[in-house]
């Protein structure tokens, strides 16, 4: 049997261990000549900021956006969730305004009028027996196999039981969510996105706005993305809010509209790694034989798969 060699090379041999190796993009980052998605404004540009839901779970009773409509400076508003959608999650765009400088848009967010009915929520996901006696947690897919409950009573097991579990974790990127778009034609789109998908990109803007009714196709989109201000797994979609730049900016006559996250929305809602976790009882023989396993997991995953393991693992 032939066996592995698994020496260093030898050190007037290495190309690259041990040496100091410079980053193509070092000179472009460190002198700041970097053009990032939020340095990208084309002639034109216009801002667009978010009117938020401010609670966990709720139904959208009433709104206005007249007053918004009629602010000089606004070229677009959208309306994300109508009179009689229910709202997820706190933070979910309601209304998205598109306007000639960034105070113009946020005074038009302000000059939207929304009432909402408040609906039940979980708080303290941790808490699962809080989570059952509500019915919000329970999907159907439990399944048992033997019985364990012998097991557990055998007098020869020893029984081990704990809870584990870790929150919501955000990813806080140092450039936020957002992109800008224009639309150089009725059915030609041009993004700038700040992603780690950019090949990706036409084909989920082309998939989104055909969802939205808009006609494009996808060999007319272009993404590009020079450099991205950290992302670690939660840029990979334009995500709903590209969407609707790109929509916003066809209201606006095809005008650029760029559309970036503003902090406390970004840690709402712009991108996290679910909660997950799991109480585990298990019961083995004396030699470290396992003979069962009974547990309950759960996460956050708001209205999508919450992505917590599958357990036993």
């Amino acid at each position: 049997m032939a066996t592995c060699k698994y020496d260093w090379p030898a050190a007037d041999h290495r190309e690259l261990i041990g040496k100091s190796i410079e980053r193509l993009d070092g000179p472009e980052k460190s002198s700041g000549r970097a053009k990032y998605t939020y340095d990208t404004n084309p002639p034109g540009r216009l801002i667009a900021k978010i009117c938020s839901c401010p609670y966990a779970h709720a139904k959208v009773t009433s709104l206005d956006t007249s007053a918004a409509q009629k602010l000089p400076g606004v070229k677009a508003v959208l309306v994300v969730h109508p009179v009689g959608d229910e709202i997820q999650w706190a933070g979910d765009e309601v209304v998205v305004v598109a306007a000639t400088t960034e105070e113009i848009a946020e005074d038009a967010v302000r000059l939207v009028k929304v009432e909402y009915e408040q609906l039940p929520h979980l708080v303290r996901e941790e808490d699962l027996k809080k989570a059952e006696a509500a019915g919000r947690t329970k999907d159907g897919g439990e399944s048992t196999t033997g019985e364990p409950s012998k097991a557990f009573a055998d007098p020869d097991s020893v029984v081990s039981e704990g809870f584990y579990g870790l929150p919501v974790i955000t990813h806080c990127c140092l450039e936020s969510h957002g992109s800008v778009t224009m639309w150089t034609d009725p059915k030609t789109l041009k993004t700038w996105v700040s992603t780690q998908n950019v090949s990706g990109g036409p084909g989920q803007f082309g998939q989104g706005l055909r969802l939205k009714k808009v006609e494009v196709e996808d060999n007319n989109i272009e993404t590009t993305c020079q450099y991205i201000g950290g992302g670690f797994g939660s840029k990979f979609s334009p995500d709903r809010w590209g969407i609707e730049a790109a929509q916003l900016s066809r209201m606006a006559r095809g005008a650029p509209v760029r559309l970036m996250l503003d902090r406390d929305i970004e840690l709402e809602m712009a991108g996290a790694r679910p909660s997950a976790y799991a109480k585990v009882r298990v019961a083995a023989k004396k030699d470290g034989t396992l003979t069962a396993w009974d547990s309950d997991s759960w996460g956050t995953g708001g209205p999508g798969p919450a992505g917590h393991p599958p357990l036993p693992y």
